[in-house]
C-alpha cells in the first residue's frame, strides 16, 4: 500500500535529512515478501500475550511473594511509559508521522492520527525487556533482539522515523531502570533474605 502526498508538503517538513534517508532505506529498500508478513505480525503485540502470560505465572509460581513484586512493578512501568510516551512526549513533540507526509510510503497498516515521536511501541517493548532480562537473565539476548525486531517493525510499516524507535527505545531503559531499582528495594523490604531464613531456623533449633 503506498501514500501519494504533494511534494510540498514534503519540504516543508522540518525533518532531519538522515532520519529521512534511514526511513526511506528501511521502508522501501527492504521490501521483500517475507518481511510483509512478518513485520506486521512482530508489531502487533498482542501477538506476544499468551508468552508474557507464561513468563508471569512462571515468576510468580517459582518467585512467589517476590514474584508477586515484580509483576506489579512490571505492570506499573508499562502503564507509566506507555501514558507518558502516548499522552505527554508525542503532544509535546508533535512530529508528523511519515506515512502523513513522504510520498510512496510503503504502508502495510493504517495511518495513525497520533504523533510520531517517539515510538510508543518501542518505549513499551524495551522497558519490558529490561525487566524481564532480570528474571530471565539467559534469555538477555533474546528479549532485546524481539524489542529490536519490533522497533524495526515499526518503520517496516511506514508508520515512524528511525529516531522515533531509537528514542522511544532510550525512554524505555530511562524509565524502566529506576522503577526495577526501586522494586528491588520494596522486595528487600519486604522478603527476607536466605541468608536470615537459615539464621532463624537454626536459633529455632538451637
Amino acid at each position: 500500500m503506498a501514500t501519494s502526498i504533494p511534494l510540498g508538503r514534503v519540504m516543508a517538513s522540518p525533518l532531519p535529512s538522515v532520519d529521512v534517508a534511514l526511513f526511506l532505506l528501511i521502508n522501501r529498500g527492504s521490501q521483500n515478501s517475507f518481511f510483509d508478513w512478518f513485520m506486521p505480525f512482530m508489531t502487533d503485540l498482542k501477538n506476544f500475550t499468551y508468552v508474557l502470560l507464561a513468563l508471569g505465572i512462571w515468576v510468580l509460581v517459582r518467585e512467589r511473594k517476590e514474584g508477586f513484586i515484580f509483576l506489579i512493578f512490571a505492570a506499573l512501568t508499562l502503564a507509566i511509559t506507555d501514558q507518558f510516551s502516548s499522552h505527554l512526549i508525542k503532544e509535546w513533540v508533535g512530529r508528523i508521522r511519515p506515512c502523513a507526509v513522504l510520498p510512496d510510503v510503503h504502508l502495510l497498516t493504517d495511518c495513525n492520527t497520533s504523533y510520531s515521536f517517539p515510538s510508543s511501541h518501542a518505549v513499551n517493548i524495551f522497558a519490558a525487556a529490561f525487566f524481564l532480562s532480570q528474571p530471565f537473565r539467559r534469555l538477555t539476548p533474546l528479549f532485546y533482539g524481539i524489542a529490536a525486531v519490533v522497533a524495526y517493525s515499526r518503520v517496516y510499516i511506514g508508520i515512524h522515523y528511525p529516531l522515533d524507535v531509537i528514542g522511544g527505545a532510550g525512554i524505555g531503559l530511562l524509565i524502566a531502570w529506576p522503577m526495577r531499582r526501586l522494586k528491588d528495594r520494596v522486595v528487600k523490604r519486604f522478603t527476607p533474605s536466605p541468608h536470615l531464613e537459615n539464621e532463624k531456623n537454626i536459633l529455632g533449633h538451637g
